[in-house]
């Protein structure tokens, strides 16, 4: 079910845009919650490249290994992980317009078993983490690229 779906337009081109969301090693500057990605498949990005995502939750640090789902240079990128019966896809993409770049972000989650018991909070709790996600990216894009 689709848990959220956000839009901003960042006054770069989609390969600025595109060069600062992969450079792993800003993430915790924009996402929110995140402290660090590592890359662990070998080589370069692919679909079905795994990465260690670290971040921090209501005071505890934890990381989940999300799975490349979509890849397609300076157009989408996208992963999925699945924790505590839940599976969570998370997809970024990018268009050109107006001599920038619209950039989207959604997230759909699938609950199994009783999890779906929770679908409305994990909805609301979803949305509620995710709201200044890409005002952060296009403050740090702006900005650094200026």
């Amino acid at each position: 079910m689709r848990s959220f779906t956000y839009t901003t337009h960042i006054d770069r081109t989609p390969a600025d845009v595109w060069a600062y969301m992969m450079d792993f090693s800003k993430a915790s500057r924009w996402r929110n919650l995140v402290r660090s990605v590592e890359v662990l498949t070998p080589g370069p990005l692919h679909v079905g490249t795994e990465m260690k995502v670290t971040f921090d939750v209501r005071g505890q640090v934890r990381s989940v290994i999300s799975t490349v789902c979509s890849f397609e240079p300076e157009r989408r990128f996208g992963v999925t992980n699945s924790e505590r019966s839940v599976t969570g896809v998370f997809e970024y993409t990018l268009a050109p317009e107006r001599g920038g770049t619209t950039v989207t972000f959604s997230c759909d989650v699938r609950p199994h078993g009783v999890m779906w018991m929770l679908l409305p909070w994990l909805l609301k709790s979803n949305r509620m983490r995710y709201t200044e996600q890409l005002s952060n990216l296009k403050k740090e894009v702006e900005t650094r690229a200026a």
